[in-house]
């Protein structure tokens, strides 16, 4: 069986299982994720919140479970928010009790996220019915200067978000739906609603309405689960699209539950997911741990060369930095290739001008007997990715997988973004304007990235290689 090596520079559990972020929040200059774990096993159950937190987003430390499963009631999904006073932490998740009851709970945390309280009075938002979950409580700037809370869950089975309004972060309003839309055969899970201004406007702000889907059913669709964005206006009571059509937020496989941190600095929305797949997340051979997130994401909001507004997903500033300290080169990658070497824990970045070159293809191979590869068609704008290999194939029938995403093409040179750590594969295109994440199975050694060009032409090649180190000296300096 092939060995899966834990990430370097993601955050993952030691050991155990992992599953969507919960409780996303910056607080005294700390970065806090929650995620669901099971303290107890690497599959999934005892549904428990996880928690970890970091200086950089690069090294994150985990701590002790943050709320734990109790008899009767499991700690589904849900949000932290920083009070507005700066002092106490809020949360909000779902109880998920065993008569199939599914209801909204609040803890309290004054220890700076370290140890919660859950409230006497839980839970403090019920519905009765059994698909009621994810909470993601978010704030709506009122003409007055102060912000309301308004609290955004799912019907999941009937495809439906819902909106809440609170004063308090105790006493909640229902204020309206929005739902059901687009193709039926899936529940929805994990909203968020996301300000952005487009194109830095700040005269032109559109809501974001982030939502997760997993098919169901005995003919559910075999590529699994997947996360959708549609923008619009909201009123701080309904939220009306801008369209009537989710759009797909990563063409990959592998990225599922994102939702923002509360309280980014500088307003920005910070977005982390969960790498995997509802298909085959209990069959991924990793051990002791079980489960990543992605790399946290920048979100906003660009006009194309067209006119279209796209959302466009940056990776963090560390990615960046690690990439300016390397040199680049040229390679010439015409027939039969070239070849870069990679440690597995790598950021790779090229940069080449397809007038020139013609096609694109790159493939990288392990240890292990499978690939992942990217080829670029300028003819039809696309970017086209797939994983196979025998190695790939044994992880579950629909692992092996291909999938294709259309790029803009302007006649300019075109680059692209691949941070590789482990099993873990994420790819930015036009500025992030694109994205394909996906779980690969290279092996636990050295990767080598075959390049290729139709034609002989020059491409830019910047490579830098991460290690891991958990933690950092100033994280435990800021937990003093």
């Amino acid at each position: 069986m092939i060995r899966v090596p834990r990430p370097a520079f993601h955050l993952t559990p030691r050991r155990n299982w992992m599953n969507d972020p919960n409780g996303l929040v910056h607080h005294s200059g700390l970065w806090h994720a929650y995620f669901q774990y099971n303290p107890e096993s690497s599959d999934w159950g005892n549904m428990s919140w996880g928690h970890a937190s970091s200086t950089d987003l690069a090294h994150w430390t985990e701590h002790p479970v943050a709320l734990r499963h109790r008899p009767g009631e499991q700690i589904f999904s849900g949000s932290v928010v920083a009070e507005q006073d700066g002092g106490r932490l809020i949360a909000h998740y779902t109880s998920a009790y065993d008569d199939g009851r599914q209801a909204q709970s609040r803890a309290v945390s004054d220890d700076g996220g370290l140890t919660w309280s859950p409230d006497l009075e839980n839970p403090v938002l019920d519905r009765g019915t059994t698909s009621f979950r994810d909470p993601k409580v978010v704030r709506f700037p009122t003409a007055d200067g102060r912000d309301r809370w308004i609290l955004v869950a799912v019907e999941a089975d009937a495809r439906q978000v819902l909106f809440y309004g609170s004063d308090d972060l105790r006493t909640w309003e229902h204020l309206s739906s929005f739902g059901p839309l687009g193709p039926g055969g899936v529940v929805w899970e994990c909203p968020d609603l996301v300000p952005l201004a487009v194109d830095d406007d700040p005269d032109d702000i559109r809501w974001v309405l982030l939502l997760s889907t997993n098919p169901v059913g005995d003919d559910a669709d075999p590529r699994g689960s997947a996360m959708s964005w549609i923008a619009g206006t909201f009123d701080g009571i309904a939220f009306t699209p801008d369209t009537r059509r989710f759009a797909r937020l990563d063409e990959g496989r592998d990225l599922y539950a994102g939702v923002t941190f509360d309280s980014a600095p500088d307003g920005e929305a910070v977005m982390l997911a969960w790498m995997s797949n509802w298909r085959y997340a209990h069959a991924i051979p990793s051990s002791p741990w079980r489960g990543a997130m992605s790399l946290p994401r920048r979100l906003s909001l660009r006009r194309d060369c067209r006119g279209r507004v796209r959302l466009r997903q940056e990776p963090p500033v560390f990615v960046r930095e690690h990439l300016a300290d390397t040199p680049s080169k040229v390679v010439l990658a015409a027939r039969p290739f070239a070849e870069l070497a990679l440690t597995g824990h790598s950021l790779l970045e090229l940069e080449w001008d397809p007038r020139t070159t013609g096609s694109l293809r790159l493939r990288l191979a392990g240890d292990a007997d499978a690939f992942a590869e990217l080829s670029h068609d300028p003819e039809t704008a696309t970017l086209r990715f797939e994983r196979g290999g025998p190695d790939a194939e044994a992880v579950h029938p629909d692992f092996a997988s291909a999938c294709t995403t259309g790029l803009i093409e302007d006649g300019s040179t075109r680059r692209l973004l691949i941070s590789l750590d482990g099993p873990l594969l994420e790819v930015f295109a036009d500025d992030g304007a694109a994205t394909i994440t996906h779980l690969v199975m290279l092996g636990d050694g050295p990767v080598v990235a075959s390049l290729q060009t139709e034609r002989a032409g020059a491409v830019r090649a910047s490579t830098a290689h991460l290690a891991a180190d958990r933690p950092t000296e100033a994280l435990a300096a800021a937990l003093a």
